[in-house]
């Protein structure tokens, strides 16, 4: 038996990971070998390995849509290739080269000048990447440590800074106790039904026979353990308090890793994971998610009403349009996951945006300290583009149309009315209308906030321009014509059904 024939199509579904580590391995070596050399004279190679690294992404992108197979369990069934995977991984690949595109400049202010840090980043993209292939809860696991080694390593990058090491301990210590939860959760599991497979469990669970009765209990009290571990990795609430220290404290570049990218990942495998494997226990499902949404769009909209620094408030932020994404997902149906897909796309985008513009408000006196909302005030005397982008961004976030923003949350609501959910879309919808104020109090910084003392700010980068000017035309192009997206958003939902 020729082998090479055997493992063919598996190696085929693996070619992106298997590309990006070998990249990533054959990078090291090359960057030890440089920045030791007595002979190149110990060079700083941030620049240029940023870009060599952003090549990396590319190639591994251009593969993952070369892949011509629909469908596929590999390795024991150990992963699965869907279309899901594949949107997934592309949509983390695409905004990982879009995040550090943007973050170059800051690295050099910073002075991170460490190679390492590149190469965390891609360690952390592929355990992302490993992660929505999971179809084992112990490959799910194991990737969920991979990404997050990386990730608490990235929040203490500026080792020079107490903020930073101490976001970075903290994430450590906080992120070690959700593993161990699922660790736990998923060990419960085990003992309980003799198998970690997500086909093996589902169809276990497809029937409803006297011995799964009397089990439900212990799978109930495993399910709430990942859960947990679930809703503490998406910073919702009351889990979420990581969150707003971890983005005030870590460099700028870490954070905006954070805010963007994991959590297309986590949601794609933890909806396959609920919706596809534990259908059976949806009211369990429903509950949590319901508590969770509701804790999440609370807090998240009144706690940020009384913060002063950008990154604490878009921290809160995040929190409470996680809300409505667990609000689409407590939906369970194609409709609801569709809406949240749609959403996460979108505040992936505007996302990028108002990071972008949190880089671009540097000034000779702001740069190394945390930017807080004066840093904002009359941005549209000195650069009224840069205001006019930011104006686009909130409000979209806010939902204000003719934004996407506002459709994105217009689905959810829709759906979760449609699904009979209407204490919880009613209360969201208020909360909504709640977190609009400190979205409109930051434009009135932007524009009617007088500023005491002349201030000159830093150049744009070319990225960060490029960045925001097609993003804000995607804001606006995707309210006119959403079609496409929410084309892409319901072939990523019909996998799961």
């Amino acid at each position: 038996m020729d082998f090479i024939l055997l493992h063919q199509n598996h190696f085929k579904m693996f070619l992106p990971e298997v590309f990006l580590a070998t990249s990533i391995l054959i990078l090291t070596l090359y960057a030890t070998y440089v920045v030791s050399s007595h002979f190149l004279g110990y060079p700083i190679i941030t620049s240029g390995f940023n870009k060599i690294c952003l090549l990396v992404l590319s190639l591994t992108l251009l593969l993952v849509y070369n892949n011509s197979i629909p469908f596929m369990l590999t390795y024991n069934n150990t992963f699965i290739f869907d279309a899901l995977t594949a949107y997934s991984k592309g949509l983390i690949l695409f905004f990982s080269i879009i995040c550090m595109a943007i973050f170059e400049d800051s690295l050099l202010r910073q002075r991170i000048n460490n190679f390492e840090y590149f190469i965390l980043l891609l360690c952390a993209v592929l355990g992302l990447m490993l992660l929505v292939s999971s179809f084992d809860l112990i490959s799910l696991y194991l990737a969920i440590e991979l990404q997050s080694l990386c990730l608490y390593v990235l929040a203490a990058a500026k080792k020079d800074s107490t903020f930073s090491t101490e976001s970075g301990l903290k994430y450590f210590i906080l992120g070690s106790f959700s593993s161990g939860l699922l660790l736990f959760g998923i060990s419960i599991i085990y003992g309980t039904v003799g198998t970690t497979n997500f086909e093996n469990l589902s169809l276990l669970f497809a029937g409803s026979n006297e011995v799964l009765i009397n089990l439900e209990s212990s799978i109930i009290i495993g399910l709430v353990f990942i859960s947990a571990a679930f809703f503490f990795k998406i910073a919702a609430a009351p889990l979420h308090m990581w969150s707003p220290d971890v983005y005030e404290g870590a460099p700028v570049s870490s954070t905006i890793f954070f805010a963007v990218i994991p959590k297309i990942a986590m949601f794609s495998v933890f909806l396959r994971l609920f919706q596809n494997v534990f259908s059976n226990f949806h009211d369990f499902f429903l509950l949590a998610t319901l508590l969770f949404a509701m804790f999440s769009v609370t807090i998240g909209s009144f706690v940020a009403l009384k913060q002063k620094k950008i990154k604490r408030l878009l921290a809160y932020s995040s929190i409470s349009h996680v809300g409505y994404m667990l609000l689409a997902f407590s939906a369970n149906s194609i409709e609801g996951t569709q809406a949240l897909f749609f959403y996460l796309i979108i505040y992936m985008v505007t996302s990028v945006v108002l990071w972008s513009l949190l880089l671009s408000v540097n000034t000779l006196k702001n740069t190394d300290r945390s930017k807080t909302l004066v840093d904002l005030s009359y941005l549209s005397t000195t650069n009224p583009l840069l205001a006019f982008t930011g104006l686009i961004a909130f409000f979209s976030l806010a939902g204000v149309p003719p934004l996407a923003g506002f459709y994105a949350k217009m689905t959810i609501f829709l759906t979760t009315i449609s699904s009979s959910l209407i204490f919880a879309s009613v209360f969201a919808i208020l909360t909504s209308v709640i977190s609009s104020y400190y979205y409109i109090r930051i434009i009135k910084n932007l524009y009617f906030e007088k500023r005491e003392n002349t201030t000159f700010f830093v150049p744009v980068s070319r990225s960060c321009s490029l960045v925001m000017g097609s993003s804000s035309f995607l804001l606006i192009y995707l309210f006119i014509n959403p079609t496409l997206l929410m084309l892409l958003a319901e072939k990523m939902a019909l996998c799961l059904f």
